[in-house]
Parts: structure tokens; C-alpha cells; sequence
């Protein structure tokens, strides 16, 4: 028979063994480590990713200043597919006049109904200081390009946007890129550039600031995305 002072110290001896294991195994969820936080350029790539997959995407561009003299996009707010295809409206400033333009973009032509005219036309946005809007998803030089394109790139704070929690990166852009989207841009300059990304990793905010309008002070110009991958379908309008 053992004797009981050698059992309890196989039993202490046992104990002493066993329990790390089953502290090990009884580790929760939390225990784990957590994945390492993406940098700020990892976030625009997904940001950009996101963009670029999406089957649609709702965007609304505009501004509160108006050039003094000249011609200049002054917002567009419509759906935007990667055939590519834009259908919604593009407000212009020509010569002093504002007018808002419904426009469809698809098929490489871009279809206005005009001012004064009850069916649209084909025309060429260069003539009116703006651009052809299907070429916002473009992923070299659209709307998504802004975001892999930005210079000094730095995370800011968070804010909360409706019921929604963004987190801000700021930095700046080449002024060459953002003329792709705004043609009154001056290539040379640098713009000064804010986007919110959303908990899903979406940018759903941009807000660029810097020289547009001849004469002017710095204008702002807002950006908005929403709506990613309702499936939206655009058609040639009937003319």
C-alpha cells in the first residue's frame, strides 16, 4: 500500500502539471490577439477595393462657391456603374447662368436634355467645363484613384455622421487628379483633402479644398458615397 504522504504528492505533483494545460485550453475569445490595426494607405486601398467592386454607387458632389467669370462644374449627383455608366444630374455654371442638366452617361456617348428642350441630345462635356461623368469609376483616374492617391496621409479622429461613425484620414492631392474629376482644377497646385471612412471600410465622405475658380479664394468642393451595390442598371435614353 503507498504510502498517503507519497500519494498526495503524485496527486500535488499531477495537479502542478494539468493546470497550466487547462488554463491554456480555457482561454476565451479575447485572449486572442488582435489583429494589427491596417495603416492609413492599407485603408484607402480597401477603401478604393470596396469602390471599384461595387456593382453601383450613389454619389452626390457639390459646392457652395460659384466662379466669378468662366465656366465650372458646380456639383453632379446620380448613380455611377462600372459599364462604366452615370445616370442622374450635373449643375453647371455657364457664363454667369446656372442650370441644372439631367445626364446619362453610357455606351461611350453622353446623352443632356438641355435647357429649354424636352428630349435629350448627344454632347460633348469638354464644351461645357465638365467632364464625361461615367469616367468617375474609372479605377486609374475616377473617384476611387483620389483615394490611393493622397499625399502625406494621416488618420485623424473619429465623427459621427448621422448614425453613422467615420473615421478621418487627411493628406492632400496631386491637382492633376482632381482635375480628371473637376476640370477647373490647376494641375500644378496641391488640395488639401479630408475622407470619412465608414465601420465597413467604405469612404463615404471627401471633402477637397483648394484653388478652382479663377480670382477666387480656396473652394471646397464635398463628396458623397452612398448606396454602395444596389445593383442600379442604366439605359440609352430615348433621344
Amino acid at each position: 500500500m503507498a504510502h498517503p504522504r507519497s500519494t498526495r504528492a503524485l496527486s500535488l505533483l499531477a495537479f502542478a502539471l494539468v493546470t497550466p494545460a487547462l488554463v491554456a485550453g480555457c482561454g476565451g475569445a479575447g485572449d486572442a490577439k488582435k489583429p494589427a490595426a491596417k495603416s492609413p494607405t492599407q485603408v484607402m486601398q480597401t477603401a478604393k477595393k470596396h469602390f471599384d467592386d461595387a456593382s453601383s454607387v450613389h454619389i452626390a458632389l457639390s459646392t457652395d462657391s460659384t466662379p466669378s467669370s468662366g465656366n465650372g462644374v458646380l456639383g453632379a449627383t446620380g448613380d455611377v456603374t462600372h459599364d462604366p455608366a452615370f445616370k442622374g444630374d450635373v449643375k453647371v455654371v455657364l457664363s454667369g447662368l446656372t442650370a441644372t442638366v439631367p445626364i446619362t452617361s453610357t455606351g461611350g456617348k453622353v446623352y443632356a436634355k438641355l435647357p429649354l428642350q424636352t428630349k435629350y441630345s448627344v454632347i460633348k462635356p469638354s464644351e461645357y467645363g465638365a467632364p464625361d461623368p461615367a469616367d468617375f469609376v474609372d479605377p486609374d483616374n475616377g473617384l476611387s484613384a483620389l483615394l490611393t492617391k493622397l499625399e502625406g496621409l494621416k488618420k485623424e479622429g473619429q465623427t459621427r455622421s448621422g448614425g453613422t461613425i467615420l473615421t478621418n484620414y487627411s493628406g492632400t492631392l496631386p491637382g492633376a487628379a482632381v482635375k480628371e474629376i473637376i476640370p477647373s482644377a490647376v494641375a500644378k497646385e496641391s488640395y488639401a483633402t479630408r475622407v470619412g471612412i465608414d465601420e465597413s471600410g467604405n469612404a463615404t465622405t471627401v471633402k477637397i479644398t483648394g484653388p478652382f475658380f479663377s480670382g477666387s479664394d480656396d473652394v471646397t468642393y464635398d463628396v458623397k458615397f452612398t448606396q454602395y451595390g444596389a445593383g442600379v442598371k442604366i439605359t440609352t435614353p430615348e433621344s
